[in-house]
Protein backbone atom coordinates (compact mmCIF):
# COMPACT_ATOMS: atom_id res chain seq x y z
CA UNK A 1 0.00 0.00 0.00
CA UNK A 2 2.83 2.41 0.90
CA UNK A 3 6.56 1.88 0.95
CA UNK A 4 9.50 4.08 1.83
CA UNK A 5 12.49 1.80 1.53
CA UNK A 6 15.26 0.50 -0.70
CA UNK A 7 14.68 -2.89 -2.31
CA UNK A 8 17.34 -5.51 -1.53
CA UNK A 9 18.00 -9.09 -2.53
CA UNK A 10 17.98 -11.54 0.36
CA UNK A 11 20.55 -14.11 -0.71
CA UNK A 12 21.84 -16.90 1.53
CA UNK A 13 25.66 -16.72 2.03
CA UNK A 14 27.93 -19.68 1.37
CA UNK A 15 28.40 -21.72 4.59
CA UNK A 16 31.75 -21.13 6.27
CA UNK A 17 33.71 -22.34 9.27
CA UNK A 18 33.51 -19.98 12.24
CA UNK A 19 36.50 -19.35 14.46
CA UNK A 20 35.81 -17.96 17.90
CA UNK A 21 37.27 -14.59 18.80
CA UNK A 22 37.35 -13.03 22.22
CA UNK A 23 36.72 -9.34 21.71
CA UNK A 24 36.11 -6.39 23.97
CA UNK A 25 32.68 -4.81 23.75
CA UNK A 26 32.02 -1.11 24.35
CA UNK A 27 30.31 -0.54 27.68
CA UNK A 28 28.68 2.86 27.14
CA UNK A 29 25.49 3.64 25.24
CA UNK A 30 25.80 4.91 21.69
CA UNK A 31 23.32 6.98 19.73
CA UNK A 32 24.36 5.79 16.27
CA UNK A 33 25.82 2.53 15.00
CA UNK A 34 28.82 4.43 13.60
CA UNK A 35 29.77 5.59 17.10
CA UNK A 36 29.59 1.99 18.33
CA UNK A 37 31.67 0.75 15.40
CA UNK A 38 34.39 3.36 15.93
CA UNK A 39 34.66 2.61 19.67
CA UNK A 40 34.69 -1.14 19.00
CA UNK A 41 37.56 -0.69 16.53
CA UNK A 42 39.60 1.30 19.04
CA UNK A 43 39.07 -1.24 21.83
CA UNK A 44 40.12 -4.16 19.63
CA UNK A 45 42.90 -2.44 17.66
CA UNK A 46 41.10 -2.91 14.37
CA UNK A 47 42.00 -1.06 11.22
CA UNK A 48 39.67 1.76 10.20
CA UNK A 49 36.87 0.77 7.83
CA UNK A 50 37.58 1.44 4.19
CA UNK A 51 34.33 -0.06 2.95
CA UNK A 52 31.15 -1.10 4.67
CA UNK A 53 27.92 -2.37 3.20
CA UNK A 54 26.14 -2.26 6.50
CA UNK A 55 24.23 0.93 7.27
CA UNK A 56 26.63 2.35 9.86
CA UNK A 57 26.19 5.96 8.77
CA UNK A 58 22.63 5.47 7.59
CA UNK A 59 20.78 4.43 10.71
CA UNK A 60 19.45 5.97 13.92
CA UNK A 61 18.75 4.37 17.28
CA UNK A 62 15.07 4.05 18.27
CA UNK A 63 14.94 1.94 21.41
CA UNK A 64 13.47 1.47 24.88
CA UNK A 65 16.10 0.16 27.31
CA UNK A 66 15.96 -1.51 30.70
CA UNK A 67 15.11 0.66 33.71
CA UNK A 68 18.76 1.14 34.68
CA UNK A 69 19.47 2.76 31.32
CA UNK A 70 16.17 4.61 30.87
CA UNK A 71 17.95 7.93 30.24
CA UNK A 72 18.90 6.51 26.83
CA UNK A 73 15.32 5.71 25.80
CA UNK A 74 14.79 7.36 22.42
CA UNK A 75 12.27 7.40 19.62
CA UNK A 76 12.52 8.13 15.89
CA UNK A 77 9.49 8.97 13.74
CA UNK A 78 8.80 9.79 10.10
CA UNK A 79 5.77 11.20 8.31
CA UNK A 80 3.46 9.91 5.57
CA UNK A 81 0.39 11.37 3.88
CA UNK A 82 -2.95 9.76 3.02
CA UNK A 83 -4.02 11.44 -0.26
CA UNK A 84 -7.32 13.27 -0.66
CA UNK A 85 -10.17 10.96 -1.62
CA UNK A 86 -8.60 7.89 -0.03
CA UNK A 87 -8.93 6.05 3.26
CA UNK A 88 -6.05 3.80 4.30
CA UNK A 89 -6.67 0.58 6.20
CA UNK A 90 -3.31 -0.17 7.82
CA UNK A 91 -2.81 -3.76 8.94
CA UNK A 92 0.96 -4.18 9.11
CA UNK A 93 4.10 -2.07 9.48
CA UNK A 94 7.52 -3.25 8.29
CA UNK A 95 10.68 -1.43 9.36
CA UNK A 96 14.20 -1.97 8.06
CA UNK A 97 16.48 -2.29 11.06
CA UNK A 98 20.01 -3.23 12.05
CA UNK A 99 21.55 -4.75 15.20
CA UNK A 100 25.16 -4.68 16.33
CA UNK A 101 24.97 -7.73 18.59
CA UNK A 102 23.41 -11.15 18.07
CA UNK A 103 20.49 -10.33 20.35
CA UNK A 104 17.29 -9.39 18.55
CA UNK A 105 14.84 -7.05 20.32
CA UNK A 106 12.27 -8.68 22.61
CA UNK A 107 9.42 -6.71 21.02
CA UNK A 108 8.62 -3.43 19.25
CA UNK A 109 6.49 -0.43 20.14
CA UNK A 110 4.51 0.87 17.17
CA UNK A 111 3.11 4.38 17.55
CA UNK A 112 1.08 6.30 14.98
CA UNK A 113 0.59 10.01 15.60
CA UNK A 114 -1.60 12.72 14.15
CA UNK A 115 0.30 15.65 12.65
CA UNK A 116 0.73 18.61 15.01
CA UNK A 117 0.22 22.23 14.06
CA UNK A 118 4.00 22.57 13.72
CA UNK A 119 4.34 19.52 11.44
CA UNK A 120 5.71 17.23 14.15
CA UNK A 121 4.26 14.10 15.80
CA UNK A 122 1.16 15.18 17.73
CA UNK A 123 -1.65 13.23 19.39
CA UNK A 124 -1.14 9.46 19.55
CA UNK A 125 -3.74 7.68 17.42
CA UNK A 126 -2.60 4.09 18.02
CA UNK A 127 0.08 2.58 20.25
CA UNK A 128 0.82 -1.15 20.43
CA UNK A 129 3.60 -3.34 21.73
CA UNK A 130 4.09 -6.18 19.25
CA UNK A 131 6.23 -9.28 19.58
CA UNK A 132 7.12 -10.81 16.19
CA UNK A 133 6.64 -14.57 15.83
CA UNK A 134 10.39 -14.85 15.34
CA UNK A 135 13.07 -12.48 16.55
CA UNK A 136 14.26 -10.20 13.79
CA UNK A 137 16.12 -6.96 13.20
CA UNK A 138 13.79 -5.94 10.34
CA UNK A 139 10.35 -6.74 11.76
CA UNK A 140 6.96 -7.13 10.10
CA UNK A 141 4.55 -5.95 12.77
CA UNK A 142 0.84 -6.76 12.45
CA UNK A 143 -1.56 -4.52 14.35
CA UNK A 144 -4.10 -6.10 16.67
CA UNK A 145 -6.90 -4.54 14.63
CA UNK A 146 -6.79 -2.59 11.38
CA UNK A 147 -6.34 1.17 11.65
CA UNK A 148 -8.40 3.38 9.33
CA UNK A 149 -7.00 6.79 8.44
CA UNK A 150 -8.75 9.65 6.66
CA UNK A 151 -6.80 11.92 4.27
CA UNK A 152 -4.05 13.91 5.96
CA UNK A 153 -0.49 13.77 7.28
CA UNK A 154 0.53 11.30 10.00
CA UNK A 155 3.71 10.09 11.71
CA UNK A 156 4.90 6.52 12.31
CA UNK A 157 7.35 5.38 14.98
CA UNK A 158 8.91 1.96 15.51
CA UNK A 159 10.82 1.56 18.76
CA UNK A 160 12.66 -1.64 19.70
CA UNK A 161 12.31 -2.94 23.26
CA UNK A 162 15.70 -4.39 24.18
CA UNK A 163 17.84 -4.43 27.32
CA UNK A 164 21.61 -4.08 27.09
CA UNK A 165 23.66 -5.48 25.46
CA UNK A 166 20.89 -5.57 22.85
CA UNK A 167 20.64 -2.65 20.46
CA UNK A 168 18.58 -1.69 17.42
CA UNK A 169 18.95 0.96 14.76
CA UNK A 170 16.34 2.08 12.25
CA UNK A 171 17.79 2.31 8.78
CA UNK A 172 17.42 5.60 6.96
CA UNK A 173 16.12 5.89 3.44
CA UNK A 174 18.75 7.19 1.04
CA UNK A 175 16.92 9.41 -1.43
CA UNK A 176 17.99 12.51 -3.34
CA UNK A 177 15.21 14.57 -1.77
CA UNK A 178 13.18 14.47 1.42
CA UNK A 179 9.92 12.50 1.27
CA UNK A 180 7.50 14.84 3.06
CA UNK A 181 9.17 16.14 6.23
CA UNK A 182 12.56 14.82 7.40
CA UNK A 183 12.44 12.24 10.14
CA UNK A 184 12.53 13.44 13.76
CA UNK A 185 14.07 12.07 16.95
CA UNK A 186 13.76 12.60 20.70
CA UNK A 187 15.68 11.38 23.77
CA UNK A 188 13.67 12.66 26.79
CA UNK A 189 16.24 11.53 29.38
CA UNK A 190 19.07 13.20 27.40
CA UNK A 191 21.40 10.27 27.96
CA UNK A 192 23.03 11.01 24.62
CA UNK A 193 23.58 14.68 25.45
CA UNK A 194 21.95 16.18 22.35
CA UNK A 195 19.69 19.18 21.82
CA UNK A 196 16.77 16.81 21.13
CA UNK A 197 15.60 16.01 24.64
CA UNK A 198 12.83 18.49 25.47
CA UNK A 199 11.18 18.38 22.04
CA UNK A 200 11.26 16.46 18.79
CA UNK A 201 14.24 17.48 16.66
CA UNK A 202 15.12 16.94 13.02
CA UNK A 203 17.10 13.71 12.80
CA UNK A 204 20.03 15.14 10.86
CA UNK A 205 20.40 17.83 13.56
CA UNK A 206 20.15 15.39 16.49
CA UNK A 207 22.57 13.03 14.75
CA UNK A 208 24.68 14.96 12.22
CA UNK A 209 25.28 13.07 9.00
CA UNK A 210 22.01 11.11 9.11
CA UNK A 211 19.90 10.82 5.97
CA UNK A 212 16.56 12.60 5.85
CA UNK A 213 14.02 9.75 5.91
CA UNK A 214 13.45 6.39 7.60
CA UNK A 215 12.88 3.11 5.80
CA UNK A 216 9.46 1.55 6.38
CA UNK A 217 6.43 0.03 4.67
CA UNK A 218 2.75 0.28 5.50
CA UNK A 219 0.69 -2.72 4.38
CA UNK A 220 -3.09 -2.88 4.07
CA UNK A 221 -5.78 -1.60 1.72
CA UNK A 222 -6.75 1.66 0.06
CA UNK A 223 -10.46 2.24 0.56
CA UNK A 224 -12.94 4.75 -0.78
CA UNK A 225 -15.56 6.47 1.33
CA UNK A 226 -19.13 5.59 0.33
CA UNK A 227 -20.50 8.67 2.07
CA UNK A 228 -18.81 11.58 3.83
CA UNK A 229 -20.30 14.12 6.23
CA UNK A 230 -18.32 17.30 7.00
CA UNK A 231 -19.93 19.23 9.81
CA UNK A 232 -19.62 20.66 13.32
CA UNK A 233 -21.80 20.74 16.43
CA UNK A 234 -23.28 24.17 17.22
CA UNK A 235 -25.29 25.64 20.09
CA UNK A 236 -28.57 25.55 18.13
CA UNK A 237 -28.40 21.78 17.62
CA UNK A 238 -30.84 19.52 19.53
CA UNK A 239 -29.73 17.96 22.81
CA UNK A 240 -29.73 14.53 24.45
CA UNK A 241 -29.69 13.62 28.14
CA UNK A 242 -27.24 12.41 29.42
CA UNK A 243 -24.58 10.85 27.09
CA UNK A 244 -23.21 7.36 26.30
CA UNK A 245 -20.24 6.09 28.32
CA UNK A 246 -16.92 5.83 26.48
CA UNK A 247 -15.56 2.42 27.49
CA UNK A 248 -12.56 2.38 25.11
CA UNK A 249 -13.87 -0.61 23.13
CA UNK A 250 -14.95 0.22 19.57
CA UNK A 251 -17.66 -1.97 18.06
CA UNK A 252 -16.71 -4.58 15.45
CA UNK A 253 -18.66 -6.50 12.84
CA UNK A 254 -20.02 -9.91 13.75
CA UNK A 255 -19.96 -9.35 17.53
CA UNK A 256 -22.84 -7.24 18.92
CA UNK A 257 -21.68 -4.88 21.66
CA UNK A 258 -23.59 -4.54 24.92
CA UNK A 259 -24.78 -1.00 25.62
CA UNK A 260 -22.00 0.58 27.75
CA UNK A 261 -24.36 2.68 29.89
CA UNK A 262 -24.95 6.37 30.53
CA UNK A 263 -22.72 8.99 32.11
CA UNK A 264 -22.84 12.70 32.92
CA UNK A 265 -25.68 15.11 33.46
CA UNK A 266 -27.08 18.04 31.53
CA UNK A 267 -27.99 18.49 27.89
CA UNK A 268 -25.44 17.45 25.27
CA UNK A 269 -25.74 18.86 21.74
CA UNK A 270 -25.61 16.42 18.85
CA UNK A 271 -25.81 16.03 15.09
CA UNK A 272 -27.43 12.99 13.47
CA UNK A 273 -27.14 11.40 10.03
CA UNK A 274 -29.22 8.61 8.53
CA UNK A 275 -27.85 5.98 6.14
CA UNK A 276 -29.64 3.14 4.39
CA UNK A 277 -28.49 -0.27 3.16
CA UNK A 278 -30.66 -0.92 0.11
CA UNK A 279 -28.98 -4.25 -0.70
CA UNK A 280 -30.76 -7.58 -0.27
CA UNK A 281 -27.97 -8.80 2.02
CA UNK A 282 -26.27 -7.61 5.20
CA UNK A 283 -22.84 -6.02 5.04
CA UNK A 284 -20.09 -4.81 7.36
CA UNK A 285 -19.97 -1.02 7.56
CA UNK A 286 -17.02 0.94 8.94
CA UNK A 287 -17.38 4.44 10.37
CA UNK A 288 -14.36 6.70 10.84
CA UNK A 289 -14.38 10.20 12.31
CA UNK A 290 -11.47 12.65 12.23
CA UNK A 291 -11.60 15.60 14.62
CA UNK A 292 -9.15 18.53 14.20
CA UNK A 293 -10.27 20.10 17.51
CA UNK A 294 -8.85 19.70 20.99
CA UNK A 295 -12.50 19.49 22.14
CA UNK A 296 -13.82 15.93 22.06
CA UNK A 297 -16.87 14.26 20.53
CA UNK A 298 -18.39 10.77 20.40
CA UNK A 299 -20.20 8.68 17.76
CA UNK A 300 -22.99 6.15 18.41
CA UNK A 301 -25.02 4.15 15.86
CA UNK A 302 -28.72 3.27 16.27
CA UNK A 303 -30.94 0.84 14.38
CA UNK A 304 -33.89 2.48 12.67
CA UNK A 305 -34.51 5.53 14.87
CA UNK A 306 -32.83 7.56 17.60
CA UNK A 307 -34.56 8.65 20.81
CA UNK A 308 -32.54 11.41 22.59
CA UNK A 309 -34.50 10.78 25.80
CA UNK A 310 -33.59 7.06 25.86
CA UNK A 311 -30.02 6.50 24.63
CA UNK A 312 -30.08 2.73 25.04
CA UNK A 313 -33.14 2.30 22.81
CA UNK A 314 -32.17 0.81 19.42
CA UNK A 315 -28.46 1.01 20.36
CA UNK A 316 -26.26 -0.69 17.74
CA UNK A 317 -22.61 0.37 18.11
CA UNK A 318 -20.15 3.08 19.23
CA UNK A 319 -16.55 4.17 18.62
CA UNK A 320 -15.38 3.47 22.18
CA UNK A 321 -13.20 6.56 22.54
CA UNK A 322 -13.09 10.18 21.34
CA UNK A 323 -10.75 11.55 18.67
CA UNK A 324 -9.22 14.99 19.16
CA UNK A 325 -6.43 17.26 17.90
CA UNK A 326 -6.33 15.73 14.43
CA UNK A 327 -6.74 12.10 15.46
CA UNK A 328 -9.31 9.59 14.20
CA UNK A 329 -11.49 6.91 15.80
CA UNK A 330 -13.39 4.17 14.03
CA UNK A 331 -15.96 1.46 14.62
CA UNK A 332 -17.67 -1.23 12.56
CA UNK A 333 -21.06 -2.91 12.69
CA UNK A 334 -23.16 -5.30 10.65
CA UNK A 335 -25.91 -3.48 8.79
CA UNK A 336 -28.84 -5.80 7.94
CA UNK A 337 -30.38 -5.97 4.48
CA UNK A 338 -32.80 -3.16 3.62
CA UNK A 339 -32.14 -1.41 6.93
CA UNK A 340 -31.67 2.12 8.26
CA UNK A 341 -29.01 3.28 10.73
CA UNK A 342 -28.83 6.64 12.49
CA UNK A 343 -25.34 7.96 13.31
CA UNK A 344 -25.24 10.39 16.24
CA UNK A 345 -22.22 12.67 16.84
CA UNK A 346 -22.38 14.34 20.25
CA UNK A 347 -20.23 16.61 22.39
CA UNK A 348 -18.77 15.07 25.57
CA UNK A 349 -18.74 18.33 27.54
CA UNK A 350 -21.96 20.34 27.77
CA UNK A 351 -22.02 23.51 25.64
CA UNK A 352 -18.68 22.95 23.94
CA UNK A 353 -17.80 25.54 21.28
CA UNK A 354 -16.38 23.89 18.16
CA UNK A 355 -14.53 25.97 15.59
CA UNK A 356 -13.52 23.45 12.92
CA UNK A 357 -15.48 20.79 11.04
CA UNK A 358 -15.08 17.08 11.69
CA UNK A 359 -15.12 14.49 8.89
CA UNK A 360 -17.38 11.44 9.28
CA UNK A 361 -16.83 8.74 6.64
CA UNK A 362 -18.92 5.67 5.86
CA UNK A 363 -17.04 2.72 4.33
CA UNK A 364 -18.58 -0.49 2.99
CA UNK A 365 -17.75 -3.22 0.50
CA UNK A 366 -20.84 -2.45 -1.56
CA UNK A 367 -20.88 1.34 -1.76
CA UNK A 368 -23.64 1.33 -4.35
CA UNK A 369 -26.18 0.11 -1.81
CA UNK A 370 -25.35 2.70 0.88
CA UNK A 371 -27.42 5.88 0.70
CA UNK A 372 -27.82 8.80 3.06
CA UNK A 373 -31.05 10.65 3.84
CA UNK A 374 -31.80 13.25 1.21
CA UNK A 375 -30.32 11.21 -1.62
CA UNK A 376 -33.35 9.03 -2.29
CA UNK A 377 -35.59 11.48 -4.09
CA UNK A 378 -38.06 11.64 -6.93
CA UNK A 379 -41.19 9.71 -6.03
CA UNK A 380 -42.40 10.37 -9.58
CA UNK A 381 -39.29 8.85 -11.16
CA UNK A 382 -39.70 5.50 -12.87
CA UNK A 383 -37.70 3.16 -15.10
CA UNK A 384 -39.05 0.87 -17.84
CA UNK A 385 -39.19 -1.77 -19.18
CA UNK A 386 -38.28 -3.92 -16.21
CA UNK A 387 -37.12 -6.67 -16.91
CA UNK A 388 -35.11 -5.16 -19.78
CA UNK A 389 -33.05 -6.48 -22.71
CA UNK A 390 -31.32 -3.49 -24.34
CA UNK A 391 -32.46 0.06 -23.45
CA UNK A 392 -33.72 1.10 -20.03
CA UNK A 393 -35.77 4.31 -20.16
CA UNK A 394 -36.07 6.89 -17.37
CA UNK A 395 -39.18 8.96 -16.76
CA UNK A 396 -39.41 11.89 -14.32
CA UNK A 397 -35.80 13.14 -14.25
CA UNK A 398 -32.97 14.18 -16.58
CA UNK A 399 -29.90 12.14 -15.73
CA UNK A 400 -26.49 13.72 -15.40
CA UNK A 401 -24.91 10.47 -14.23
CA UNK A 402 -25.92 6.79 -14.14
CA UNK A 403 -24.18 4.00 -12.23
CA UNK A 404 -25.05 0.30 -12.36
CA UNK A 405 -23.91 -2.22 -9.72
CA UNK A 406 -24.17 -6.01 -9.91
CA UNK A 407 -25.32 -8.23 -7.03
CA UNK A 408 -21.78 -8.29 -5.56
CA UNK A 409 -21.57 -4.48 -5.47
CA UNK A 410 -19.19 -4.20 -8.43
CA UNK A 411 -19.60 -1.07 -10.56
CA UNK A 412 -20.46 -2.04 -14.16
CA UNK A 413 -19.72 0.56 -16.89
CA UNK A 414 -22.75 1.57 -18.99
CA UNK A 415 -23.51 4.27 -21.55
CA UNK A 416 -26.37 6.67 -20.87
CA UNK A 417 -28.09 9.83 -22.07
CA UNK A 418 -30.50 12.13 -20.23
CA UNK A 419 -33.35 9.61 -20.37
CA UNK A 420 -32.00 6.18 -21.32
CA UNK A 421 -29.36 3.64 -20.33
CA UNK A 422 -27.89 0.97 -22.63
CA UNK A 423 -27.72 -2.31 -20.70
CA UNK A 424 -27.42 -4.62 -23.69
CA UNK A 425 -23.90 -5.70 -22.71
CA UNK A 426 -24.88 -6.83 -19.21
CA UNK A 427 -25.22 -10.50 -18.38
CA UNK A 428 -28.56 -11.78 -17.15
CA UNK A 429 -29.27 -11.06 -13.48
CA UNK A 430 -30.30 -8.49 -10.88
CA UNK A 431 -28.78 -4.99 -10.83
CA UNK A 432 -28.91 -1.80 -8.79
CA UNK A 433 -29.28 1.50 -10.68
CA UNK A 434 -28.21 4.81 -9.15
CA UNK A 435 -28.99 8.02 -11.08
CA UNK A 436 -28.09 11.62 -10.30
CA UNK A 437 -29.40 14.82 -11.92
CA UNK A 438 -27.52 18.13 -12.36
CA UNK A 439 -28.73 19.46 -8.99
CA UNK A 440 -27.24 16.44 -7.18
CA UNK A 441 -30.54 14.69 -6.42
CA UNK A 442 -30.27 10.92 -6.55
CA UNK A 443 -32.76 8.22 -7.43
CA UNK A 444 -32.11 4.52 -6.96
CA UNK A 445 -33.97 1.46 -8.17
CA UNK A 446 -33.44 -2.18 -9.02
CA UNK A 447 -33.90 -3.85 -12.39
CA UNK A 448 -33.59 -7.27 -13.98
CA UNK A 449 -31.58 -7.90 -17.14
CA UNK A 450 -33.05 -10.62 -19.38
Amino acid sequence: MFAQNDGTDNKMPTPMTVTKNIQKLPTKIFKTSKEYSDDFALLNNLDPRVYGQVPFVNSIRSQKFDAANATYDCTAADDFTVPAGQIWEIKNIAADGYILTAKNPDSYNVIIYANSGTNLPGTIIRQENIQPSAGTQSPNLSLGTSLLLNPGRYWISVQAVADLPGDWFWQTYADSSTLGSPFVWINPGNGFGTTCSANWGVGSVCSPGSAKDLSFTLNGNILSSCKTFTDKIVSTDPTQTPRVTRDGNPSVCGTPKVYPGNIGSGNYHYKKYTIQNTAASAQCVNIIITNPEANQMFVVAYSGTFNPANLSQNYLADIGSSPFSGSSSNMAFTMPASSTVVLVVSEVVVNTTFINNYTLSVIAGNCGSILKTGEVTGSNVSIYPNPVRTLLYVNGMKMNEAKVYDASGKLIPVKSTENQINVEGLTKGNYLLQMKDKSGKVYQDKFIKN
